[in-house]
């Protein structure tokens, strides 16, 4: 463990420096290596002799100079500057798709963010938080307090950490509006009644927009408002006629910048819809034309929040930065490290479309950027998993570039974590022989897991078992090791290992259930009962593993839906099981389920494995519910 004496700390330092200290690993004594803190411009890091100087402008400076004191603390000769790109660099995790952070999590991220240098925390809530005058608003779903949100945001003012809550006042809020409370809320299922005839709707948002902003200290606020497709479509339609999406949104902006106004706040949105009011034809179309309408319809002072983590290449980020530029508003830049296509973070594709979105808004002028984390489905993924996606947001802002061996190298000596264990996440969805579409993503692992094991969807999507068992069989000892040497998210490596173990059992039934049919082979189905249990078991375990690492970071609330999805997984197994038993003694004439040849269901005509995500998708063509 390093030891360290620190001379010329600011007072309003010192806290942030104690609650940081575990996260580095490091000790404080008078007998420590010293280190002279100075005032200055950015971060500078000097060994003189048997002293190191750090100098620098900000609390974001300093605490980022302590991860790169880490960094180089065993070197003889140390020079390193560096000045942010951005003026904020953060994070928005989510949490409303179920999973929500405790405040311990938020804390610990924030402790992770601070060492980035990333100075920049939105919380993503939908219907997650308190608001008095609305008993049912966030209602078994985990919601924050008022007191709870106040100590995230002093925790973050202690490592100089801008903490703004992001809410909808638009759409996304189908949680918020089920309840017989919101009947005369609702356009749509998730999309808000709008319009100057509607002032009840109005009175509901300025009460979300009081109870979000109350705790913090910032008086800035994101609105939300991004993928309201159906706005007008609905409720709306039948009372008041056909209105073209750019009216409406000219209205709905200028009723909400007048609550604005009188709480005296400043506001940022998704920017989505001005596109598709322009060219309805997915979000950001690149040949959108921006007419004088649709630029006028969008208030200067509410910054445009441009969401983009699906491109691969510089000139897409290029041409809709630029076309952003055309309005009079801030452009502020979305992008993301991905966690919403299952169990695991995709690295691959979080790194393929962060490098060539950050160069650009360098080349921009871009002021603002911060990394979403979105958790769509079900919040599979657990947010721990983003650490070193930090890292990747931090060094751009600091250095303007990517240099992969030597985040890795900063990430460890700052953490005590290795990259790789992170980095390996991406390994459970890149299956031998699966191709992709350009710039495309895959979630296989979701796919096995979940896929029927009688009904089995994606058969002949991903037929190759016999490479697969090996595969993940590698993976599972691959992760359990990891676990054993990352101590922080030892049981999110734990449930990877588990889940490895389960895929390649599930891969094996894979293998022979079908084919023991179609062969009228009794004697052979007899044989796999033992498979079945063990797949049974297997997935037993990763249900209680994934369990302890859900209760570690986040609320109770919304844990509910993984165990309503494993206890249905195994409860199909059992099923199974038994249907082969009685199949194999000849009880049972047919399992015409598995004999029925499988068609191709989400592979294009190149042969390009196209993601599958919905749950409710993955597990039967049956109907779910009412649709």
């Amino acid at each position: 463990m390093l030891n360290f004496h620190f001379q010329g700390v600011p007072d309003a330092y010192r806290p942030g420096l104690e609650a940081v200290i575990p996260e580095l690993q490091i000790a404080l004594s008078e007998d420590g290596v010293l280190v002279q803190v100075q005032e200055g411009k950015g971060i500078s890091l000097v060994r003189d002799g048997e002293k190191f100087v750090l100098t620098c402008g900000s609390k974001t400076d300093f605490f980022r100079g302590l991860a790169l004191l880490c960094r180089y603390a065993e070197e003889e000769k140390v020079s390193v500057s560096e000045t942010a790109r951005f003026e904020k660099c953060g994070l928005m995790p989510d949490c409303s798709r179920n999973a929500v952070l405790t405040v311990d999590s938020v804390k610990c991220m924030l402790r992770h963010m601070a060492l980035c240098g990333l100075n920049l925390m939105m919380l993503y809530t939908e219907d997650t938080y308190t608001v008095p005058e609305r008993p049912y608003f966030g209602y078994l779903r985990g919601r924050y307090t008022f007191e709870e949100m106040k100590e995230m945001d002093d925790y973050a003012d202690m490592l100089g950490i801008e903490m703004i809550p992001c809410i909808q006042t638009l759409a996304h809020l189908e949680r918020a509006l089920q309840w017989p409370a919101m009947d005369g809320y609702r356009d749509t299922n998730d999309v808000l009644l709008t319009g100057e005839h509607e002032p009840k709707t109005y009175e509901f948002i300025r009460e979300c927009i009081r109870a979000a902003c109350a705790p913090f200290r910032s008086r800035r606020v994101h609105i939300g408002m991004d993928e309201a497709y159906w706005m007008g479509r609905g409720v709306y339609l039948n009372k008041y006629g056909y209105v073209p999406k750019v009216e409406l949104m000219r209205t709905h902006l200028k009723l909400v910048k007048k609550i604005l106004d009188e709480e005296g706040l400043e506001a940022m949105m998704w920017s989505d819809m001005h596109f598709t009011a322009a060219r309805d034809e997915g979000v950001y179309h690149p040949e959108a034309i921006l007419t004088p309408e649709i630029l006028s319809a969008a208030p200067e002072d509410i910054g445009l929040v441009y969401w983009d983590y699906y491109h691969e290449d510089n000139a897409s980020y290029a041409n809709i930065l630029k076309k952003h530029a055309q309005f009079k508003a801030k452009t502020i830049f979305a992008g993301g490290i991905w966690t919403w296509c299952g169990p695991a973070a995709d690295y691959r594709k979080t790194l393929a479309a962060t490098i060539p979105a950050l160069e650009e808004c360098i080349k921009a002028g871009v002021s603002e950027v911060f990394a979403t984390a979105w958790l769509d489905d079900g919040a599979e993924c657990n947010l721990m998993t983003i650490l070193y996606g930090l890292s990747i947001f931090g060094e751009f802002n600091y250095t303007g570039h990517w240099d992969a061996a030597e985040t890795e190298r900063r990430f460890q000596a700052a953490t005590g974590l290795d990259a790789q264990a992170f980095l390996s996440m991406s390994a459970l969805n890149e299956l031998p022989g699966l191709t992709l579409q350009p710039a495309s993503t895959a979630n296989p692992c979701r796919v096995l897991l979940y896929e029927d094991p009688l009904l089995p969807l994606f058969a002949a999507d991903l037929p190759r078992n016999e490479e697969y068992i090996p595969y993940y069989e590698e993976l599972a000892a691959r992760f359990a090791k990891f676990a054993e040497n990352n101590e922080e998210i030892r049981l999110q490596l734990t449930a990877y290992s588990l889940m490895a173990k389960a895929l390649a059992a599930k891969c094996r039934w894979r293998m022979k259930a079908a084919q023991v049919v179609r062969t009228n082979d009794r004697a052979a189905a007899l044989t796999l009962l033992p498979l079945a249990e063990e797949n049974i078991q297997a997935l037993k375990d990763l249900r209680h593993a994934w369990y302890n690492q859900w209760m570690a970071v986040n609320k109770p609330f919304g844990y509910e839906v993984l165990d309503i999805r494993l206890g249905g997984t195994i409860a199909r197994f059992e099923t199974a099981r038994d249907r082969m038993e009685a199949f194999g003694k000849g009880e049972l004439e047919d399992i015409p389920e598995l004999r029925e040849e499988k068609l191709l269901f989400h592979t294009d005509a190149n042969g390009d494995y196209v993601c599958r995500n919905l749950w409710s998708h993955l597990v039967t063509p049956s109907r779910m519910g009412q649709e």
